[in-house]
């Protein structure tokens, strides 16, 4: 607080003639308006020019033709759009395909174990001799318990496998094996058409955004020039 007090006192001691006067105030004032008008002019000249670029490489001619054209790039960012989303839900879906395909194998071994251990019915437990029965019904009971106990012990390996199995043939269509090559193969494919796609896509974006400044710029434009065209013809006019 005592340092400013102290600047405070040395500003109101300065002499009053090191004030600007009235005339170097109003050359100040001026000279800031008309830097301000030039640059509102330069920014008019510039905002002109990019709207003749636009309309000379797109052949336009009309300001219908203008709106027109900015439709045709909404339309056709929109469109682009639509390829896209489609190449990528197929995507998902192959991806999702595959992953079943790598449930199937990473848990194959220990679901064929399993069905290895499925109980056979030996004729032997028709047999007519009771021991020979009996004893062909004790070995059938002893291997489904043996079996039930594997996958009891293997529960999660097992269902996942199964289901991995049962989305696989829902998803075959019409193919008698798993096509992994063909939707690796297709995936690929897809990636490297998505990839071109989506690039057309942020530049057509950006090109729309353009167009739009260069829309509200051209209607700017007109709207600064109009007064003048006006005023230069009531000038016309009175001469």
């Amino acid at each position: 607080m005592a340092r400013i007090r102290s600047i405070e006192k040395w500003v109101y001691s300065q002499p009053i003639q090191n004030a600007p006067t009235i005339g170097e105030m109003m050359t100040a004032v001026n000279r800031a308006q008309n830097f301000k008008s030039q640059w509102q002019r330069i920014q008019n000249l510039q905002r002109a020019a990019q709207v003749l670029i636009f309309v000379q490489q797109n052949g336009i001619d009309t300001p219908e033709q203008f709106a027109d054209k900015i439709t045709e790039l909404h339309q056709e960012q929109y469109a682009l759009a639509g390829i896209v989303q489609k190449k990528e839900r197929r995507i998902t879906t192959l991806n999702k395909h595959l992953a079943n395909v790598e449930t199937r194998k990473q848990h194959m071994a220990v679901y064929k174990k399993y069905k290895a251990l499925t109980p056979k019915k030996d004729a032997a437990m028709n047999s007519p001799n009771p021991f020979t029965k009996s004893k062909a019904k004790k070995e059938y009971e002893a291997a489904v318990q043996k079996q039930a106990a594997y996958r009891e012990k293997h529960a999660a390996e097992i269902g996942q496998y199964e289901a991995a199995e049962k989305y696989l043939k829902d998803h075959l269509n019409g193919y008698g094996k798993i096509p992994e090559k063909e939707w690796r193969a297709e995936i690929a494919e897809l990636l490297t058409g998505r990839t071109a796609q989506v690039e057309k896509y942020y530049a057509l974006r950006d090109d729309v955004r353009s167009a739009e400044t260069l829309l509200r710029g051209a209607e700017q434009h007109m709207r600064d020039i109009t007064p003048e065209r006006t005023a230069q013809k009531s000038r016309d006019i009175a001469l």
